[in-house]
């Protein structure tokens, strides 16, 4: 790093600064990042905000201007120090440059398969916690679910459906050719200068095994990205995040069953709420006796959730030359949830230097690290009986928010104790001891580091070497108080430290060739070294000796638990590209990897992929109102390992008392495992009509997934519960359209619409022998199975239904009940969507800018597992409806549904709601069915409204530029099918996670404002 800090200052003798401006001819308007390249070096610097450029160079130079969608312009230096450039527009260019696999740029006129870049400027502003969430809406086919656990939680990420049995399906991220294993959620918004999502097999086949699900590829910025030789740039936002409770809560009735008032009853069926004197209820020994009203507590819930805030600084500074460029930037992020004590810390330090230390000899390395500290953002989602969210959203109607403030008591012998109306509920807890009493710290320091050498052999031939490096170290403490009910009567302190890395290093040699005017090639060749590591070593306390001192050392039983998994990948490829005339390109890649997850007769494997795409204004004669088209197709494969240690069966060392047994894995190995194989197939083509103004991009795509690595349950007689093997085949097939008008554009007005549309059919076609039959369960609880079946949708859950006839009518038995069947037999849900789409407005009025983005969702279904929960406690609205014992099912409650007694006669038995509710309903056996949802929304993803302050402005100010911008994400549903609940935030980021909701915090609103200066 030294080094390449001292090539930054390289200098240039007997040069003159050269300075001017570059504007869009059409409306004489400023161009910012506009390349400009001293012809025949490498030496360049790029236009800023107000389109003005700097550069060192010599007279008699010619410096070469070039723009997205513009014409490329050449001007000699002469004895002037400025020159002023207009740029004319290019149909031939209107696509931008992405970075595609390897890090490579290639104009999007040339790519031979389906991609979308989007906006990182659009992203900094509006600020979401997750650089993930910032997604939704803006790429077609993409889907973003965000799990339950507040500030710093995860999201999932898919691309064209779920693919895998085994994995997760999602998509690898890469930031600065860095292949990562974390993610890309903790990287600063203002340090990223593009977010190109490469989608399908076909888009990212080179980058190996773990892209078969696509991949998003992260560019961070340089000095160069400034443009100029010296900068400084401050930015800051401000959002804050309000609960919106969707819930419908009844505020008629309190606590207790069957009408009567019970003070220690957790259910809402009790008496009226009709304002009569009532005991104060605690378990305070010393506390004051009193009684207060029996009245509904309207706020009661809304109450526990606190105001969000997220802020966030950045400084950046970038100094840039002909030969060199440095960029340093820290980002500080401090962020509290709703949720009281859920916080989160955030270091991120970037340094990158780029240095052409001679004309054939570059330099580029960057180190970013990151260090996180999260508070509370804990596993405990869901059914978890630390999951605050589960307690206070089962709090009966009356009960008052200062009743439940006073969490906790000293108790006769001087004990910390929980204060409860219910002590000791099986389930129950105060909402704000769990909140406050159950804590967790996740630290986490996070390394990120790569460089690269690039020497030019020749003027065709170079040849690049990198090397990178993810490495996550993560503290994970967990504490239970003393008195946390049923499951750590005595409290508990655990410790989980976790080691993530992945190292890479790659070498590529390239040839590139211009036989003639017509063609041009380019080959590629190149090898590749993966080692990833992951180890864990969690202890947990087992209980404390003395309360609520959360050490090892203070350890009833304590025990421990050890996993180690390396992996290593090998690899050989080659890439290459023939070009006609600039309109006909030809890619073709192949890959051989050698995987040490797998046995030696197979860890081997090849796959290749060939793509063409034809430029067909450019070959022939187009109507007029034609200004581009593009046909393009691809077929590709990607093979991939598992995880390690499947070949042989294992011999676990556990906990057993105070000492370590040995116990034989349950699992059954198999030591002829094959590579798992994604082919994909992509149609599609790119079509801008009437000068650009209209431009759709359509794609067609087919994958299969086969000889999936999963487990399958086996006989017992076989001596194991499961054996791992290969099996299946789950297709996904899908259209996406992404199209962009642009309405009106004037010198002072533009108006641009982007909408994009996705829709995926999954099918699993097959899943293995008969020894798994034709389905496999993936996870089950409570409520529900997460199931694969041949012939349906991945991501079907099965529940608990009603029985029915054989005209599909309910059966109710001579008590007015519905019949309920015996298991997990009826598939009541699928998460997997209709459609997606997203539509996206912005618009420039001078120095005015705003844009909003509507996000829509249509299809899938959830099963809620709090719905299950609140109606059996009577706390919902649609319990008021026969309390009295009028009701009869399928007509004043669930309407939807048509019911008859079990001799085929219509249902007018009558019912009270109670007996319903607590039949279908709860914890234990609720019946699935009864509380799926429609997952179908549309909301109000982002809206952002800027203002820059003009040059005239500027000139009496010591800035060059000024942004301020007002930003707000998740404003408000146009409709939400869900009705109680944001049905895409999830209990987990797995798979399985999908389509099942069950005490998640509630959606939230972010209302905030950004301001950027520069220097």
């Amino acid at each position: 790093m030294l080094f390449l800090f001292m090539c930054s200052y390289t200098l240039i003798a007997q040069s003159k600064t050269v300075t001017g401006t570059v504007t869009d001819e059409t409306n004489n308007v400023p161009l910012p990042g506009v390349s400009v390249i001293i012809e025949g070096t490498s030496n360049g610097a790029q236009t800023d905000f107000d389109g003005n450029y700097s550069i060192e160079a010599s007279t008699g130079d010619v410096l070469k201007f070039s723009f997205v969608g513009m014409k490329t312009i050449t001007a000699t230096i002469g004895e002037s120090n400025v020159i002023n450039i207009s740029l004319k527009e290019d149909i031939e260019s209107l696509d931008a440059v992405v970075v595609t696999a390897l890090g490579i740029k290639r104009q999007k006129k040339s790519l031979t398969y389906a991609t979308q870049n989007v906006s990182s400027e659009e992203i900094s502003k509006a600020r979401p916690v997750s650089v993930t969430e910032g997604l939704s809406g803006k790429v077609a086919g993409i889907s973003v679910a965000r799990s339950g656990g507040g500030v710093g939680s995860d999201t999932r990420v898919i691309l064209r459906g779920n693919r895998s049995i085994n994995g997760d399906s999602q998509p690898l991220y890469v930031i600065d050719g860095v292949i990562t294993q974390g993610g890309i959620n903790d990287i600063s918004p203002d340090d990223i200068e593009s977010i190109s999502v490469l989608k399908g097999a076909n888009a990212a086949a080179l980058y190996g095994s773990s892209a078969g699900n696509g991949a998003i590829v992260i560019n961070t910025k340089t000095g160069k990205s400034y443009g100029k030789d010296f900068s400084v740039t401050l930015s800051s936002t401000v959002t804050t995040e309000k609960a919106n409770i969707l819930i419908d809560y009844q505020n008629e009735f309190g606590q207790g069953l069957g009408g009567v008032y019970s003070r220690i009853s957790t259910d809402s069926w009790g008496a009226s709420l009709d304002g009569s004197l009532i005991d104060r209820w605690t378990l305070d020994p010393n506390a004051p006796t009193s009684q207060v009203a029996y009245t509904a507590q309207p706020n009661n819930v809304e109450d526990f959730y606190q105001t969000g805030i997220n802020i966030s600084n950045n400084i950046a500074i970038a100094t840039s030359n002909e030969k060199s460029s440095t960029y340093f930037s820290y980002t500080n992020t401090e962020a509290s949830g709703i949720i009281e004590g859920n916080e989160l810390t955030q270091h991120n330090f970037n340094v990158r230097i780029n240095s052409n230390v001679t004309d054939k000899f570059s330099v580029d390395g960057k180190i970013n690290y990151i260090r996180g500290i999260i508070d509370n953002a804990t596993p405990q989602t869901g059914e978890e009986f630390t999951n605050p969210n589960r307690h206070i959203l089962r709090i009966p109607r009356n009960i008052r928010t200062q009743d439940l403030e006073i969490f906790e008591y000293l108790d006769t012998e001087g004990a910390l104790r929980q204060n409860y109306f219910d002590p000791g509920n099986n389930g129950g807890a105060n909402p704000y001891f769990s909140a406050n009493r159950n804590t967790s710290e996740t630290v986490s320091d996070r390394i990120l580091a790569a460089a690269s050498l690039k020497y030019q052999l020749t003027d065709n031939l170079s040849v690049l070497g990198r090397a990178s490096l993810d490495r996550t170290v993560t503290n994970f403490e967990e504490r239970t108080a003393n008195d946390t009910y049923i499951i750590a009567d005595d409290g508990n302190y655990s410790v989980t430290n976790t080691f993530l890395q992945n190292f890479n290093v790659d070498a590529l040699l390239t040839y590139t060739k211009e036989l003639n005017d017509d063609w041009k090639f380019n080959v590629n060749v190149g090898v590749q070294h993966i080692e990833g590591q992951f180890k864990e070593v969690a202890t947990s306390n087992g209980g404390l000796n003395v309360p609520n001192i959360f050490s090892l050392d203070n350890a009833s039983g304590l025990s421990g638990t050890t996993v180690f998994e390396p992996t290593e990948t090998n690899s050989v490829y080659g890439f290459g590209q023939i070009a006609y005339k600039n309109a006909i390109f030809l890619d073709i890649t192949g890959r051989n990897d050698w995987n040490s997850t797998l046995p030696e007769s197979n860890w081997s494997f090849f796959y290749p992929s060939v793509s063409l795409a034809a430029v067909v204004s450019d070959l022939v004669t187009l109507p007029d109102f034609v200004s581009f088209l593009k046909l393009r197709g691809s077929f590709a494969e990607v093979g991939n390992g598992t995880a390690p240690f499947q070949l042989s069966r294992a011999v676990n060392i556990g906990p057993g008392g105070t000492n370590g047994v040995l116990t034989v894995d349950p699992t059954s190995p198999n030591p002829d495992l094959r590579p798992e194989q994604n082919s994909s197939t992509e149609l599609g083509f790119d079509l801008r009509l009437f000068d650009s103004r209209v431009g759709i991009d359509f794609t067609y795509y087919k994958s299969n997934v086969t000889d999936q690595l999963f487990q399958v349950a086996v006989p017992v007689a076989s001596g194991a519960e499961s054996v791992f093997k290969n099996g299946g085949d789950i297709q996904n097939k899908g259209v996406e359209i992404a199209l962009n008008l642009i309405p009106v554009k004037t010198e002072d007005f533009s108006w641009n619409i982007d909408l994009n549309f996705a829709k995926n059919d999954s099918e699993i076609v097959s899943l293995t022998d008969t020894e798994a039959g034709e389905s496999i369960i993936i996870e089950d609880d409570f409520l529900r199975q997460f199931r694969l079946e041949v012939g349906e949708e991945f991501g079907a859950i099965y529940s608990r239904g009603f029985v029915r006839d054989d005209n599909g009518n309910v059966i109710v038995s001579d008590t007015g009940l519905p019949l309920i069947t015996d298991g997990f037999d009826v598939n009541v849900a699928n998460f997997t969507p209709d459609w997606l789409g997203g539509v996206r407005n912005t618009f420039k009025y001078k120095n005015f800018n705003m844009s909003f983005l509507i996000d829509i969702r249509q299809g899938g279904s959830v099963v809620s597992a709090t719905q299950a929960q609140l109606t059996s406690d009577g706390l919902t609205t649609e319990t008021l409806i026969g309390r009295d014992g009028t009701a009869v099912f399928g007509q004043d409650l669930y309407g939807e549904f048509t019911a008859v007694k079990e001799d085929g006669t219509p249902n007018d038995i009558q019912i009270n709601s109670q007996d319903l509710f607590k039949a279908i309903g709860g914890r234990n056996t609720p019946v699935g069915e009864a509380f799926v949802r429609d997952a179908s929304n549309v909301r109000l993803r982002e809206l952002i409204f800027g203002y820059s302050l003009p040059n005239k402005i500027l000139d009496k100010l010591p800035f060059e530029k000024v942004n301020f911008s007002l930003v707000g994400r998740n404003l408000f549903f146009f409709s939400n099918k869900a009705g109680d609940f944001d049905p895409e935030i999830a209990t987990s980021t797995s798979a399985s996670g999908a389509g099942f909701e069950s005490f998640a915090p509630p959606t939230t609103r972010t209302f905030g404002f950004n301001i950027k200066i520069g220097f």
